[in-house]
């Protein structure tokens, strides 16, 4: 059993952004300890933790019998942020998903585009916005994916990270940061393609058994691939100390294409679930939430999320994250990781 009295709980350092390559070592810095406590977000416009994009602007009657259609939603919490590097970053204390970030684009029912991303937040403890990268990113995807039109302008999940990266970095409009992505498409055959830079992740469920998923890509423990926007200025005086940051391009996130089946379930997250559960435990959820009648969609993730945050609150789980760690120092830890929590759930009709 991997709790047991006495083991040691944990309070969880931010993720890393400052690779030194030439001793393979992460440095951590002045690691912030999160507190327990979370901030819940209102339920005002933006500030609400759902979102469906089911009949939004389409009648699912319209689809033809032989293409497939999709509902899709979206669940949310973020960390607690009363921490003193948040107090100067108005930006990162409003966002609603904390440093995360998603974006559903529903250009009908049977065309659907939706990712998420999650910011760096090891930025914040220098005193930037470390969710500014993020949310810019997701906005400029769902920008770029609602001109697509699968018969005429079609681009890969790769090529919209690609085109949406390159224009908020010609543009200018972030200062610094660092964000994993995912982005994908379901078309009207039944196709998800996938595009996975970083540590969050897309797994598809069929008939509650996870049958597809994405791997993660890192460059050591808590470091992930990350599209990083940097000033000059701080990556000479990075080299000049002999290091550099990590710094990936669109071109290094892995691609992956799978064909659905109705009833399958999608779910596209960032690492604040997969740092505290399971597949397996994705597994058992899924399984209970079929047993249970009259669930629609919308509260199968809200119920998903708020299951999460309480394990990442809790001292005696076995995270996937702690499990980890015991092995990195050789010593038994316990404990969820509190962090932002954003769960896009698509499902195939």
């Amino acid at each position: 059993m991997f709790v047991s009295p006495g083991l040691r709980s944990f309070r969880l350092p931010n993720r890393s952004f400052y690779y030194i390559s030439h001793s393979s070592k992460i440095i951590s810095g002045n690691y912030s300890l999160f507190s327990k406590r979370l901030f819940f977000s209102g339920s005002q416009n933006n500030f609400n933790n759902q979102y469906s994009s089911n009949g939004q602007h389409y009648d699912p009657s319209s689809a033809t019998t032989n293409q497939f259609t999709y509902k899709s939603v979206v669940a949310y919490q973020p960390k607690d942020r009363d921490d003193v590097i948040y107090q100067k970053l108005k930006d990162s204390i409003m966002s609603p998903t904390g440093e995360d970030n998603f974006f559903i684009q529903a250009n009908s029912v049977s065309d659907l585009y939706a990712g998420v991303a999650d910011g760096v937040g090891g930025w914040a403890e220098h005193g930037f916005d470390s969710s500014a990268i993020s949310r810019e990113l997701c906005k400029t995807m769902a920008q770029i994916s609602s001109t697509l039109n699968p018969t005429k302008i079609q681009l890969t999940p790769k090529q919209i990270i690609d085109e949406a990266y390159n224009k908020i970095k010609k543009e200018k409009i972030v200062q610094v940061g660092g964000t994993t992505a995912v982005a994908t498409h379901f078309n009207m055959n039944g196709t998800l393609t996938v595009a996975n830079l970083g540590d969050s992740w897309c797994g598809v469920f069929r008939k509650e058994k996870l049958t597809y998923q994405t791997k993660f890509q890192t460059v050591g423990f808590n470091a992930p691939y990350q599209l990083a926007i940097i000033p000059d200025a701080m990556l000479k005086e990075a080299a000049a100390r002999g290091g550099s940051y990590i710094q990936n391009v669109p071109s290094d996130a892995d691609e992956y294409s799978f064909q659905l089946q109705k009833d399958d379930i999608i779910i596209i997250a960032t690492d604040g679930v997969t740092d505290n559960i399971a597949t397996d435990d994705m597994e058992l959820f899924l399984k209970d939430k079929k047993q249970e009648t009259h669930t629609d969609l919308q509260q199968v993730a809200n119920e998903f999320v708020t299951d999460v945050v309480k394990l990442s609150r809790d001292p005696n789980f076995p995270s996937v994250f702690a499990q980890e760690i015991s092995k990195l120092y050789g010593k038994e830890y316990r404990g969820g990781k509190e962090d932002d929590i954003t769960v896009v759930m698509v499902k195939v009709e």
